[in-house]
């Protein structure tokens, strides 16, 4: 199923396991199953990840056994997916500032009640602990001469903090000891608004880790190798080379390396772009995130772990995207200069007001931290983390994930995608587009006795055989003798029919050969595309689409009319794909939509990536943004979503620099007060979030 339905509050979500799936026709077959089930909204199967999210109606009588049993009933095993509750989690993460803007609220009650010491001691937890990475990184920064929107915030929460601790007669003012107290609360709002921003931004960088890390999660995490005559279960990551391992069909291919014994097929769609299987005899090279389908074989080691495609998997998350957006390095740019600026101007300030204009220290100082305080950027630190938060949110909810925030500056701004076929555009589903038959038999009688045979087989062909019989409600029958020779065929007595299928070797299409009691009947096969004809011409109209792909030209040429795409590559290996790439980006920046471990290296040069939930798992680190919910049609909801999210940064920028370049000459001329100042730079923080809360 492609399409998700839209959700409310009163539908659940439940996450299966499945084991023993080898194609994505198996995949499609327990979609059918289970969204026949009652109460099933909808259900998105993912063959590469061995999983399943069911959307069910919040009913308390509906069976998670009964919906498990149903699956297990036609050769798969299925169980709920282990989870772990991030409620506390995110809790704890926002803890920490309500939990400071408490204590800030209450200080002027505790002054009020006599309790001097208390609110001292509260107000210097709040701006020394609480706030202390602020203090550390202005340090840092300032220990070089660099500025930061952290410099003033330390600035001016610290200096608000000493001057609440000086005496009136130190500050030679007449006002009384309360309105000097009043510094410290000053202070302490500085770094409460402050660590909500930070918060909010921890949170949506939370997210996009969590998502890789529930990804690595799947991967093997030992295997039984013959090392020195023995037998050993090694951690995936002591493989060496030299070692033996045996791998049974349906099972995931670990690590490279050759033949030793046996033969089977393999696919490889994942890694190479191929849609057809590959026969591996001995001496021939398997690749780790292969599958094997049809044989056992034993395997010698040919590259350790570290040089596996597993290990990349590890190395892209050790290298998630945990840096900040380029909106943010651009408001830090510009804080270099401001902070300076505004240091300077404050200074001025004090020295014109103490020198010049004759006010007293504490008014002098009044003046000049009233001014640092009103500079404070905290709506600039809420700008851009709010809106990426209900952002990333929002996209989790309609189905798709952004992984690197940066594209939401340059997302609705590339006028280039370049789609991958085999598993992208196409499903790796093949349909039977014709039948050659000059026999008695009918079209489904002839589907009927084929599908019953490749009912044995775990070749991506039969299952997709066997699925279209289903559709068609056609009861299997049951096959003797079967024997299977992997990439060649398969044959056995169907019906008292002896039946016997094979690869067309003399068709450049896909199409296999049947003979029943040596009637030769010829099948055509056709990939299933999974995106509809409406998304593709909506993008045909604003982008250019180009297809790049690794499979053969005449597939390709015929699959890109079907679509009604006009420029396709084929036969395009991994390197020549990413050097496709990059001549492409010397023109223009480019959109790259893939699901291979073969796509990955040009997932990762593209300006954008773009996975869905039944890519490789490589390919889904490797994106900026994963699918895992509605297909690709979903690609226009994100253009929508990126180009409005990329706008409401930029009013919420507006407000803020609006709110200090005008505010800072009142501060300068006297009008305001660091407790006006303070109150203002809240409402400024409010009405960014105000704006950022709106509807998306």
């Amino acid at each position: 199923m492609n399409k998700a339905t839209q959700l409310s509050s009163q539908n659940n979500t439940l996450n299966l396991d499945i084991e023993g799936m080898t194609c994505a026709a198996c995949a499609a077959r327990i979609e059918r199953v289970i969204s026949k089930q009652e109460d099933v909204l909808d259900v998105s199967v993912s063959f590469p990840l061995k999983s399943a999210i069911v959307d069910i109606k919040n009913n308390d009588e509906f069976d998670v056994d009964n919906l498990i049993k149903k699956v297990n009933t036609i050769g798969y095993k299925a169980k709920e997916a282990d989870s772990l509750s991030s409620g506390s989690k995110v809790r704890f993460k926002f803890l920490i500032p309500l939990f400071s803007l408490f204590l800030t609220y209450i200080l002027r009650f505790t002054f009020e009640a006599g309790l001097d010491i208390l609110s001292y001691a509260i107000g210097s937890f709040v701006i020394l602990i609480l706030g202390r990475n602020f203090h550390i990184s202005a340090f840092k920064k300032i220990k070089f001469f660099d500025f930061n929107m952290d410099t003033l915030i330390s600035i001016g929460s610290l200096s608000a903090l000493i001057i609440s601790l000086l005496p009136s007669t130190v500050l030679g003012s007449d006002l009384s000891i309360t309105n000097n107290k009043m510094f410290l609360d000053t202070g302490a709002f500085i770094v409460s608004f402050i660590l909500i921003g930070k918060a909010i931004e921890d949170k949506v960088i939370e997210e996009s880790v969590n998502e890789s890390e529930s990804i690595k999660s799947r991967m093997p995490k030992t295997l039984i190798v013959e090392r020195g005559g023995e037998h050993l279960e090694v951690p995936i990551k002591e493989v060496a080379i030299g070692d033996l391992f045996k791998v049974s069909p349906g099972e995931i291919i670990p690590v490279d390396g050759v033949v030793l014994e046996g033969s089977t097929t393999v696919d490889e769609s994942l890694l190479t772009g191929e849609s057809i299987p590959l026969v591996k005899n001995p001496r021939d090279l398997v690749v780790g995130g292969s599958i094997n389908l049809d044989g056992a074989i034993k395997v010698s080691v040919q590259e350790s772990y570290q040089k596996s495609t597993y290990n990349i998997i590890e190395e892209l998350i050790r290298t998630a995207q945990a840096t900040k957006p380029e909106i943010q390095k651009s408001l830090d740019k510009v804080t270099q200069y401001f902070v300076p600026v505004v240091l300077f101007i404050s200074l001025l300030t004090f020295l014109f007001r103490f020198f010049i204009s004759d006010f007293t220290l504490l008014d002098a100082l009044k003046n000049s931290i009233a001014v640092l305080v009103i500079a404070c950027p905290c709506a600039l630190g809420l700008a851009t983390p709010i809106v990426l938060f209900k952002t990333a949110t929002l996209s989790k909810k309609q189905g798709y994930l952004f992984k690197n925030f940066d594209i939401l500056q340059k997302f609705g701004d590339i006028n280039t995608l370049i789609f991958d076929k085999t598993g992208t555009l196409s499903s790796g589903i093949f349909k039977i587009s014709k039948i050659d038959n000059n026999t008695a038999l009918t079209e489904n009688t002839i589907l009927q006795i084929i599908a019953s045979l490749e009912s044995y087989s775990q070749h991506p062909i039969a299952r997709s055989i066997v699925y279209e019989a289903e559709l068609r409600d056609l009861k299997l029958l049951k096959a003797d003798n079967v024997k299977e020779v992997p990439g060649l065929g398969i044959q056995g007595i169907v019906d008292e029919k002896k039946v016997l299928i094979e690869k067309n070797e003399d068709s450049n299409e896909s199409s296999i050969i049947v003979k029943i009691d040596e009637q030769k009947i010829d099948l055509y096969l056709e990939e299933e595309v999974s995106v509809s004809s409406n998304f593709l011409n909506i993008l045909k109209d604003e982008k250019e689409i180009i297809i790049l792909s690794g499979d053969k030209e005449v597939n390709v040429e015929k699959f890109a009319k079907s679509i009604g795409v006009d420029k396709y590559h084929s036969n395009k290996s991994p390197e020549e794909k990413l050097d496709f790439i990059k001549n492409k980006q010397l023109e223009e920046k480019i959109i790259y939509v893939g699901d291979g471990v073969n796509d990955s290296p040009s997932i990762k040069q593209a300006d954008i990536g773009i996975t869905t939930s039944s890519s490789s798992q490589i390919a889904q680190v490797a994106g900026d943004i994963l699918i895992h919910k509605g297909g690709l049609d979903t690609i226009s909801e994100i253009f929508k979503l990126s180009k409005k999210s990329k706008s409401r940064i930029y009013q919420n920028l507006f407000l803020a620099f609006v709110y200090n370049t005008s505010m800072i000459p009142l501060a300068v001329s006297g009008v305001i007060t660091p407790n006006l100042a303070a109150l203002a730079m809240a409402l400024s923080s409010i009405s960014v979030v105000l704006n950022s809360s709106r509807k998306l």
